[in-house]
């Protein structure tokens, strides 16, 4: 069984995006269960090779590093491309992706990934209960109201991964040391692409919000607190 993790660079060097952490973690337990193969892929600068080296540590076998020289906003469609343009070679029975990024939290790339790759896709899974033989995932998605949507999911597949009861794992001494000897196969986004991937959205602007109330704070004691909370729930006819 092989399995593809698809990690992106945190806010610090060598930081793996929290939500790809509990997508690889969930590769993991998958390896130490099933004898898989854990390979993980990133697209970014030259950088977010630190981020393969923390995912040896933790126990991933291979990494994949598509250089890209795109700065600031990046369309998560033009993500997307450059992993399934390497995940449709691989042959991969699974594919993980963090439920969302750590910097634009929009969600949008492993579904796209699964589009592009023609296979189906689950999102939010929170628990998997993978039976190899049957070529099958049983998947639970975290709803809302603490509902769980149960699904089998036939393989290959592209899972995102919610925070769930697993936590990832720290890096062992071990791995880190041999981290050095695995191999990263280093891609540029040309050799995917020749031409540009053509982004689907284009960041017009960003703005901050802008302040559109102020907050009131009681002063004196705890009776006179009180009694101005209550004058102001009964301004407002709270109370």
């Amino acid at each position: 069984m092989k399995i593809l993790v698809c990690i992106k660079q945190g806010a610090a060097d060598g930081e793996i995006s929290r939500f790809d952490e509990f997508a690889l973690e969930e590769a993991l337990v998958l390896k130490d269960r099933f004898q898989a193969r854990v390979d993980v892929i990133t697209a970014g600068p030259d950088s977010a090779v630190a981020v393969i080296r923390r995912a040896f540590g933790m126990g991933a076998d291979q990494g994949i590093h598509i250089v890209t020289r795109d700065s600031g906003f990046v369309p998560a469609f033009v993500t997307a491309s450059y992993l399934a343009a390497w995940a449709e070679k691989g042959s991969y029975d699974l594919i993980f992706t963090g439920i969302m990024s750590q910097d634009m939290m929009q969600g949008q790339t492993g579904p796209m990934l699964a589009e592009l790759l023609g296979l189906p896709c689950a999102t939010g899974v929170v628990k998997n209960h993978l039976t190899p033989a049957l070529g099958l995932v049983p998947i639970e998605r975290e709803m809302e109201n603490g509902c769980r949507d149960c699904l089998g999911i036939r393989l290959p597949a592209v899972l995102t991964i919610q925070a769930g009861s697993r936590l990832p794992r720290y890096p062992s001494l071990s791995n880190m040391l041999a981290a050095g000897k695995k191999g990263i196969t280093t891609l540029d986004q040309g050799d995917l692409y020749p031409v540009p991937v053509k982004p689907k959205e284009v960041l017009i602007t960003i703005e901050c919000p802008e302040k559109t109330r102020e907050g009131r704070r009681l002063e004196g004691t705890l009776l006179d607190q009180a009694r101005q909370l209550k004058a102001f729930l009964q301004e407002k006819d709270l109370a």
